[in-house]
């Protein structure tokens, strides 16, 4: 593997907003970190777009799953999909678009045996990073084999896959210490934005919500939003 080669490891997300795939470009490798204990009522299940009314949660109604990893959770039959779905049409479907944000969700929403909340979120992900031409390489950290404590992890999962620079995001400023400090890999923390606002719903802008809003409003030039630099 090449020298100067840069990862990033992360839960899949449902729908994410645009500075997760903003991590993704800024990577060689994404590390899909989905062998770890799930959390209700977090971005796993759930995301937000924006309305004329203001944010609204779109939530994959899966329950608490106490015990169970993320890629064990299954997704829950019911009318969710179809919930969502139209809840999308009905906030962007007049921006130039939206048949855009469509054609990534419909296929991926309506796969038969599709029924594992972590590969609907991956797909969902890959999707969108083929759509702005991210080529970044994707692995599962389940396919690695690999044990330690929290950080441990994090450090074998980069020499494992031969990187020698690890992007974070700053919530791990909580649990990250000096423990790369001696390991031969360089941790950059991930500085999001500064993003440029463009024409949204509401009265208000937001940055926060999923990249659905993004695409919605400016197609394939998303990637030059997400990638300012």
């Amino acid at each position: 593997m090449n020298s100067l080669t840069t990862c990033v490891i992360s839960q899949s997300n449902y729908i994410p907003w645009k500075g997760y795939f903003q991590m993704i470009a800024k990577s060689d490798i994404f590390v899909f970190y989905d062998n770890v204990s799930f959390t209700s009522r977090d971005w796993r299940s759930r995301n937000k777009i924006l309305t004329k009314s203001g944010e609204l949660w779109l939530t994959i109604p899966v329950g608490s799953n106490r015990g169970k990893n993320i890629d064990e959770v299954d997704l829950p039959n019911g009318k969710w999909k179809t919930k969502h779905l139209e809840s999308i049409k009905r906030a962007y479907s007049k921006f130039p678009y939206y048949e855009d944000v469509k054609e990534i969700l419909e296929p991926i929403f309506f796969e038969r045996g599709l029924d594992n909340l972590s590969l609907f979120n991956q797909k969902l992900i890959k999707s969108f990073c083929k759509y702005l031409e991210i080529d970044t390489k994707f692995y599962n950290a389940a396919d690695l084999g690999i044990d330690g404590n929290r950080v441990e992890k994090l450090i074998k999962i980069c020499e494992k896959l031969g990187a020698d620079t690890y992007i974070s995001g700053p919530a791990a400023k909580n649990y990250i210490k000096n423990e790369f400090d001696d390991s031969g890999i360089t941790l950059q923390w991930m500085e999001y934005g500064p993003f440029e606002e463009y024409e949204q719903n509401g009265s208000e802008f937001s940055h926060y919500v999923s990249i659905i809003d993004t695409i919605a409003r400016l197609g394939k030039d998303s990637i030059e939003h997400i990638c300012i630099s």
